[in-house]
């Protein structure tokens, strides 16, 4: 193999996807703190498969088009600081490809080379011991391979300086040497190039493993879908009165179908009303009472879009939030965010994702909130994407900062002085996340059991122990709470009414007098998240 083409690229490609998608649960394990949130193979899986789905897309086999696919591909599919790394790799590649038709087997090293260039630029603060540290290993030792003649002898040598680069990462890195972990975002690279090797052997994906499986990724997209679709009503007429017993029935049976049921008993006319997604087992159900006189089925779907576009008007000022739980959603919408993105811990959003927010809401300058740092980077991609807007990002690293950002919204203030405002508020409240421990670990020094509740103060553990109280007790008196006088506890999936009085009760042993909101959040992994204000 003395020459290469796109043909072999787009192959390459998913022979990496193939070959990551076989590690995902392994580098997702590679976490430093032992919580139930790793998330870096999922996020670089899913930002590969999009390049997946470009590429199928593509009518077009030259190399110039397969590494411009590529390019796109991996840029909208990012997701998480690893995802979005990636993409930027793959875009070091394609600048390299751009007038190129074939490679030759020195290319490697020269793709590999702007690979580095560019995605040391991405990352405002570069860190070794990461992804990086791969690129940077391989362009220091490439004249080793100066002179290799053809491609599989090239990869190979990529292969092994990769994996002797991942086993160097804890050297370079101590929060991984104290965990006794690899960088999860180096080996994951390590895994693409062993892929692209593999293809240079012959070897051919299994296509299924290219796509994304059900329920892989549990982001949702941003719009506020309507529970249920249609209103139906239903009048019921027989020769004899209905009962109240069977009034009861029959609004009983409503109320499983769906939401804002009504029903009126007129002697033998029965009037109905219910917001469902099966109008037809309604009226399957109103058949066994008597005869029908009328039905009236409207897909408020249809309705409500159209009434957001033909009375929604250009905006000042507009947000975009990241929400991992319904309940806290919930409390963004009511605080005026427009579009929410559900993502987090474990589903970080994509560049598209975000992009798609953005472009929905209608308004002049759009503030979006990330609330967690594995989200700032595809939150600021998607950001460049868009053109017919002003996007300030806010970068929030827990949702609490979004919510006491957005108490500080004033409409008539200037979009400098908004942004000064969130940013002093996102830094004025104290935000604690609950969790549990699902490994031993060691860190700073102590050792942490399986099992322990963890107590986190945005990404730094503050405090841990075999019971909530304990745990909580010991962050509590860990912090300065002098002027703290309000606690939100947002309650998650995993949460218990147990657990929120042994809350309540610590904070009231540590605070004056202090003032406690209960709201549900339903996030996952972490079944409380704090904010002391």
């Amino acid at each position: 193999m003395s020459k290469l083409n796109g043909k072999f690229m787009k192959l390459a490609f998913e022979k990496g996807t193939e070959e990551l998608a076989l590690h995902v649960d392994e580098l997702n394990a590679l976490n430093v703190f032992p919580v139930p949130d790793g998330d870096t193979g999922s996020n670089m899986l899913a930002t590969m498969r999009e390049g997946c789905k470009y590429l199928e897309q593509l009518t077009k086999s030259d190399l110039s088009s397969v590494m411009e696919a590529i390019k796109n591909g991996t840029l909208m599919g990012a997701r998480g600081n690893s995802g979005v790394i990636l993409s930027q790799i793959f875009r070091g590649f394609a600048i390299y490809c751009e007038k190129k038709k074939s490679l030759e087997p020195k290319d490697i090293l020269g793709m590999i080379r702007e690979a580095k260039n560019v995605a040391y630029k991405a990352v405002m603060k570069p860190v070794e011991g990461t992804i990086l540290t791969v690129l940077r290993r391989i362009v220091e030792r490439s004249e080793e391979a100066a002179n290799f003649q053809d491609f599989p002898e090239v990869l190979r040598w990529v292969v092994q300086v990769a994996e002797d680069a991942v086993r160097e990462t804890p050297r370079l890195l101590p929060v991984l040497r104290e965990a006794n972990v690899v960088d999860a975002g180096a080996k994951g690279l390590f895994y693409i190039f062993k892929g692209f090797y593999a293809a240079a052997l012959g070897e051919r994906a299994n296509l299924e493993l290219l796509t994304s499986k059900s329920g892989e990724v549990t982001v949702e997209l941003p719009v506020e879908e309507l529970a249920f679709q249609y209103c139906t009503e239903v009048m019921i007429k027989r020769e004899n009165n209905f009962s109240d017993v069977e009034v009861e029935q029959f609004r009983s049976f409503l109320e499983s179908m769906g939401d804002s049921a009504v029903v009126v008993h007129d002697s033998a006319i029965l009037k109905t009303h219910v917001h469902t997604n099966n109008p037809g087992l309604v009226i399957e159900e109103a058949l066994k009472y008597g005869e029908i006189l009328k039905v009236k089925i409207d897909n408020m779907k249809m309705q409500h879009e159209h009434v957001v576009q033909q009375a929604e008007q250009r905006r000042k000022y507009g947000f975009v939030a990241v929400s991992p739980g319904q309940g806290i959603s919930t409390i963004l919408r009511n605080l005026g965010v427009d579009q929410i993105v559900r993502g987090g811990q474990t589903m970080n959003p994509s560049t598209a994702d975000l992009k798609i927010a953005i472009e929905r809401v209608n308004a002049d300058v759009v503030f979006v909130f990330p609330n967690n740092p594995n989200i700032h980077m595809a939150a600021k991609q998607a950001a460049e994407q868009v053109n017919d807007k002003r996007i300030i990002l806010i970068p929030t690293n827990t949702v609490q900062e979004c919510i006491s950002a957005m108490m500080a919204f004033d409409p008539n203030e200037s979009e400098e002085t908004l942004t000064e405002k969130f940013k002093e508020a996102a830094s004025y409240i104290i935000a604690l996340s609950i969790t549990r421990a699902v490994r031993d670990a060691k860190h700073n020094g102590t050792k942490i059991k399986k099992g322990e509740y963890m107590i986190l103060k945005g990404k730094a553990l503050i405090a841990h122990g075999q019971s909530l109280k304990q745990a909580l007790h010991r962050a509590l008196l860990a912090l300065d709470l002098r002027g703290r006088e309000i606690v939100t506890i947002f309650k998650g999936q995993e949460a218990s009414d147990d657990g929120v009085a042994i809350l309540e009760s610590v904070f009231k042993n540590v605070m004056d007098n202090p003032q406690i909101d209960v709201q549900e959040g339903g996030q996952p992994h972490y079944p409380y998240l704090l904010m002391i204000e």
